[in-house]
């Protein structure tokens, strides 16, 4: 299948969309590209993407790219233009260079002059590695210290904020948007608007935020707490008097800020128990993930979360039966589980984690009989010296009969101690050795549900999350209408067969 000796997977990528232009995607594209041909390498497939450089975590073309890599029979080889490419945390470098000497895979940077292939790489990949990691300090220590020194001149340090336009670090006043801020801030002092009717209204109006989107009650509450209105830059806890005009006038914060602190000490409404599969179910109208529902103690329901922030003008509440969904999820999770094949996945972790225990235990084990032996040999040499002693014996040498006893005391004692601790570890050597793992496994696949109702509310959540990718609901015009679609787990046989072939 190969048709040169090299076959490989590049990979790009950039912070943000200002890096310099030797950086840029096609800067690296072209490189890579150009280095390939003239190595008589086949470039099969680049993996592009604008992320973070923090991780790997939530880079999903690298981590793509990571298991294409693994699981390809003619792909060898990832090469990268320079290794911050890929990694700016030396943790990272360190996890992926064993997944890829585990799977016979090599990796290539190129202003780096790393090959992987070759003996005695792994220095210069772990150096390189380290050296990104200790730049990306650098930057972020130098970025915010010129963020401290900006703020403390009363300049701001970027972002967008409802009312100016930021030049230079200078904030300028636009009209029209300042018109907006003092009508959020009168509507909730004067009118005594909510922030989710202050939202709605906006919403209905067809106004947009400052970054195109529908307003929420969090986009209201920022607004109604942000400090920037009346003159000051924050940075971090710390306020600065800003260079910048105020538009909000001090008496008409001053009355928002007390109504808001009157508001916040209210007892607020319990809705008891806990929503597991918020996030989960989908909205049928828009798409978006429903939460816990306006709900009372006798009705529970899952609501549309746009319906939720930013009102019916946005999406309607959709509600579904939160006993229902619930109910019917879990029948639904237990059903798939027993088509599985998990038993013996579950077979192989679980010994696997026994294993490991019992030679730990067994290691331990070891080293208490060989304390022990010691132990004795010291109390029969003891002996032995103890009753050799004659009257040619000098007085200095001799041990006297209290020291004797109680060196024997203390010794014993210590035996007596290694002895008892000896024997718990053969006891729960015997106990490991004796678990029915077999019986366990039937018990939690079998009997999942009564598993279910005596785990936490918390675990409950989890479970069904890292089980299930989502979960789409019919659209109905009444509550009995809307009811579960189809469910979409994170996994099936042929990922379970991929982590434990048959």
């Amino acid at each position: 299948m190969k048709n040169s000796e090299k076959v490989l997977y590049s990979y790009v990528r950039i912070s943000t969309g200002k890096q310099e232009n030797n950086t840029s995607i096609e800067n690296q594209r072209k490189v890579i590209k150009d280095f390939c041909a003239a190595q008589g390498y086949e470039l099969v497939t680049t993996y592009s993407e604008t992320a973070s450089a923090k991780s790997i975590n939530g880079r999903s073309q690298f981590i793509k790219m990571i298991n294409d890599l693994i699981s390809s029979k003619d792909v060898d080889y990832l090469i990268v233009l320079k290794i911050d490419r890929a990694f700016r945390k030396l943790l990272d470098s360190l996890y992926i260079w064993d997944k890829l000497q585990e799977h016979n895979k090599y990796f290539i940077s190129i202003l780096d002059n790393v090959n992987t292939i070759y003996p005695y790489s792994k220095d210069t990949f772990i150096f390189s590695a380290y050296q990104a990691e200790k730049e990306r300090e650098y930057n972020l220590v130098k970025t915010y210290s010129g963020m401290k020194i900006k703020a403390s001149k009363g300049l701001f340090n970027g972002g967008k904020v409802l009312g100016y336009e930021s030049v230079n670090g200078n904030l300028r006043v636009i009209p029209n948007e300042v018109a907006l801020v003092r009508y959020i801030f009168k509507k909730y002092v004067y009118d005594n608007w909510g922030y989710k009717k202050i939202a709605s209204e906006l919403n209905l109006q067809g106004i947009k935020t400052t970054r195109n989107k529908e307003w929420t009650t969090n986009t209201i509450k920022t607004i109604l707490e942000n400090d920037i209105y009346i003159g000051y830059i924050k940075w971090k806890d710390t306020y600065t008097e800003g260079q910048h005009k105020k538009i909000i006038p001090q008496k008409l914060w001053d009355k928002a800020q007390e109504i808001k602190s009157k508001k916040s000490i209210q007892p607020k409404k319990i809705h008891p128990g806990t929503y597991p599969l918020s996030g989960l179910l989908k909205c049928p109208q828009c798409g978006s993930p429903m939460v816990q529902g306006n709900s009372s103690q006798k009705y529970k329901y899952y609501q549309c979360n746009k319906n939720k922030m930013s009102g019916k003008s946005v999406c309607s509440s959709n509600l579904v039966k939160k006993e229902y969904a619930e109910e019917y999820v879990l029948d639904k999770v237990v059903s798939y589980l027993n088509t599985l094949n998990l038993s013996a996945l579950l077979k192989q972790i679980i010994l696997s984690n026994l294993n490991s225990t019992l030679v730990s235990l067994e290691e331990e084990a070891t080293i208490l009989k060989n304390s022990l032996k010691q132990a004795e040999k010291k109390l029969s040499d003891l002996l032995t010296s103890f009753y050799k002693q004659d009257e040619e014996t000098d007085d200095e040498e001799k041990l006297s009969t209290e020291t004797f006893k109680a060196i024997v005391f203390e010794t014993d004692y210590l035996k007596r101690k290694d002895q008892q601790k000896l024997t718990e570890l053969n006891n729960r050597i015997e106990i490991q050795k004796k678990i029915d793992i077999n019986s366990d496994i039937e018990f939690l696949i079998n009997d999942f549900k009564h598993f279910y109702h005596i785990i936490s509310d918390q675990d409950k959540k989890l479970l069904f999350h890292n089980f299930i990718k989502e979960i789409h609901v019919l659209k109905g015009n009444s509550v009995k209408e809307r009811k579960i679609k189809e469910i979409i787990f994170h996994f099936d046989n042929n990922d379970i067969n991929s982590i434990f072939p048959i």
